[in-house]
This record gives structure tokens, sequence and C-alpha cells, in this order.
């Protein structure tokens, strides 16, 4: 069982490595994706003049999870066309790696919706620890494939420890409770679409792979 075990492993981390330009050319495509929707996002809040806390949590997990819909059904699609299995072991192991970070966040979510004692009673301080989660479930996901995909987590993990350290220092008074959307929509909007028109440039072109 256990020769078994150590068999699919390095056939899975093998797979990985060996397409690891083919998952970079696919998630060019998904990353545009969730940057235009978490940008659109944001702009809808500044159109309605929606500024402040409420209801700040349930929104932003709305559109998280509305993004993730259509990730996976772009995921589904790209999988059927190159006559894979959509739900493949590489694809496991790179979901239970981002998985605990990711219900981390989702956590964090929940407490701020049922507003109980423990939630974050700050919308800049909850877009900073979802960025910072965020940041290191990709930094995770990175270890199956290029280093890319590590170097935007630990952006996310930065720049999320900037923007906690400076709302709870009040170094920027501008960072406050009247631009939280604008984080939200920088920080899962913006970078998301930069990273993926990154890929879609420096992709390799398809009959070198």
């Amino acid at each position: 069982m256990s020769a078994n075990w150590a068999e699919e492993n390095l056939n899975t981390i093998r797979t990985l490595m060996e397409r690891a330009s083919v998952y970079r050319r696919a998630l060019a495509p998904i990353s545009i994706v969730a940057g235009i929707l978490g940008i659109l996002a944001a702009g809808l809040t500044q159109m309605a003049g929606w500024m402040g806390k409420d209801h700040f949590a349930g929104y932003w997990m709305s559109v998280a999870a509305i993004t993730g819909g259509i990730v996976l059904i772009l995921m589904y699609r790209q999988a059927s066309k190159a006559g894979e299995k959509f739900w493949s072991p590489p694809t496991r192991r790179v979901a239970q790696a981002m998985l605990p970070l990711l219900v981390a966040g989702l956590v964090l979510g929940i407490l701020e919706l049922g507003d109980l004692p423990a939630a974050s009673t700050d919308s800049i301080r909850l877009a900073a620890l979802w960025m910072i989660l965020y940041g290191g479930a990709l930094h995770s996901a990175g270890f199956f494939m290029r280093r890319g995909l590590k170097l935007l987590g630990w952006s996310y993990l930065i720049l999320g420890s900037l923007c906690l350290f400076c709302q709870e220092s009040g170094q920027i008074p501008w960072l406050n409770e009247s631009c939280a959307h604008l984080v939200m929509g920088w920080a899962f909007g913006v970078n998301n679409l930069i990273y993926g028109l990154y890929l879609r440039l420096t992709s390799e072109p398809r009959e070198t792979e």
C-alpha cells in the first residue's frame, strides 16, 4: 500500500513538472477573468456610492463564489479540450495544497457575516487578512508549478502585511472604510489581471512543448 502511494505521488509530481508550461498557459485566461471580475465588482460599488463595512464580507464572498464557479467552468473546459480528466491527481494535489488557507479565509468571512465577537470589525483589516491567506494558498500551489505563482503568492503576503500594518498603525489616514472596496478591487482584480496578462505574453508557443 505504501509503495503504491509513493508511486502515485511520484507520478503526480512528475506530471506536474513535465506539464508546467501547459498549466502556466492555462492559468493565463483564468487569472485574466478573475481579475476583470474583481475590477468590475469594485467598480460597481463605486458607481452605487457604496462605502463602509455594511455587507462588505457578504458582498466579496459572493463575488468570490461567482468567480470560483466561472474559474471551475474554465478549468473543466480546458481539461475537456485537452482530453484530460478534470479532477486528475495533479489537480487534486494543487487543490489540497490551497484548501486549508482558503478555508481559513472563508471562516473569517463567516465570522464577519455573523457579527460574532471574534469577527474583525474593520473591512480593511479583513481585506488584508484575505490577501495574506490568498497569498499563502498561491504560494502552496506554486510548489507544483513554476516559480511565478510562488512569487505572486509572496506579493499578496507582502502587500497584505503592509496593508495590515498601515491600517493598525494609522500611518496612512486615507486607508479606511471608505476605500475598502477599492483595496479589494486593486488586490484581487488588478493584481490577477496583470499576472494573467504577463502569463499570456510570456507563454511558450505550443509547438515548443
